[in-house]
């Protein structure tokens, strides 16, 4: 069953991944979005559109507006108990009128009697059908072993499993009983005593070997390289298509992106401008020299005041 419902589901243009129906659930906060400090809304501008972001005092996210211009926009309310995501509602509206019949519910039943068991239930807003239901399934450590959907086409079983292979922490994913990804991180140490986290994920297309990435993070775990891979399945070698580096200034934001597609190098300088608070969040990224540019207007939840203060 390939088919799949567009749900609650948004490309946030400030670097967050795209989530998936497939993914483990995610509450996503402040640090997702590379923002600090007790911030409560992001504005985000873009050439080519705008996102709203707001938060509550815990620093989650509680609502997402993606504004694709003055007329259709499409807005996500997050509500949380205990400490637990428990709905997700995405809004669309087109000639600023709701739309009921591209809008969804997400609801999520928790139980944690035994090992950690979610279930995701996708609700039309037309006539109130369940569209979808997901189950998820962990295991003692908390980690995702088995994810299992049920939709008018029939169900999909994804199984999850967690080992250490070599030495390395191997997770090998399936679906209806086809591998779909393999991924495997491990440590190493270079000369100087630091520590570099390495990652492989290798992605697999009909049960077979498709494509493959390497990715390598530094001590602050920021990402340092990327190499993306295509299996040639006549000679069963990797061809490499795309190397990537990524180079951080003094304060630790991106400074430099330099691309390698075989002969052809694309080098991509980050310039930001700051607010000015103690947070040092950027509200200003230049990319040059393509001159793309985001800007990000930041409110921030006022401090309490201290006894005595006003005296």
């Amino acid at each position: 069953m390939l088919k799949q419902y567009t749900i609650l589901f948004f490309y946030l243009s400030i670097g967050l991944p795209s989530l998936a129906t497939s993914q483990e659930i995610k509450t996503f906060k402040i640090s997702d979005f590379n923002l600090n400090g007790n911030v409560k809304s992001c504005l985000v501008i873009t050439d080519y559109g705008k996102e709203e972001y707001y938060f509550d005092t815990s620093g989650r996210l509680t609502k997402s507006i993606t504004r694709f211009n003055d007329f259709d926009y499409e807005t996500t309310y997050y509500k949380y108990q205990n400490n637990e995501l428990v709905e997700k509602r995405v809004e669309n509206y087109r000639d600023n009128t709701f739309d009921k019949s591209i809008s969804l519910a997400n609801f999520y039943e928790i139980d944690t009697s035994a090992n950690r068991k979610v279930t995701e239930k996708i609700v039309s807003y037309t006539n109130k059908k369940l569209l979808e239901q997901n189950v998820y399934r962990y295991n003692a450590k908390g980690q995702l072993m088995k994810m299992t959907r049920t939709d008018t086409d029939g169900t999909d079983e994804n199984i999850i499993s967690h080992d250490t292979i070599d030495g390395k922490n191997t997770t090998i994913k399936t679906l209806n009983g086809k591998p779909l990804e393999t991924v495997q991180t491990w440590n190493e140490e270079l000369e100087d005593g630091s520590l570099l986290t390495v990652k492989t994920i290798e992605k697999y297309f009909d049960g077979a070997l498709n494509t493959k990435s390497q990715e390598v993070y530094n001590a602050d775990k920021k990402l340092i390289s990327k190499d993306d891979s295509l299996f040639d399945t006549t000679n069963e070698k990797w061809i490499s298509e795309e190397n990537t580096r990524y180079v951080y200034g003094e304060n630790g934001f991106l400074a430099k992106i330099e691309i390698n597609r075989g002969n052809l190098m694309i080098i991509k300088d980050y310039i930001y401008q700051f607010d000015g608070t103690e947070n040092h969040n950027w509200v200003k990224e230049i990319i040059t020299p393509d001159n793309t540019y985001k800007t990000r207007k930041i409110t921030y939840y006022e401090a309490p005041k201290l006894p005595n203060e006003d005296r």
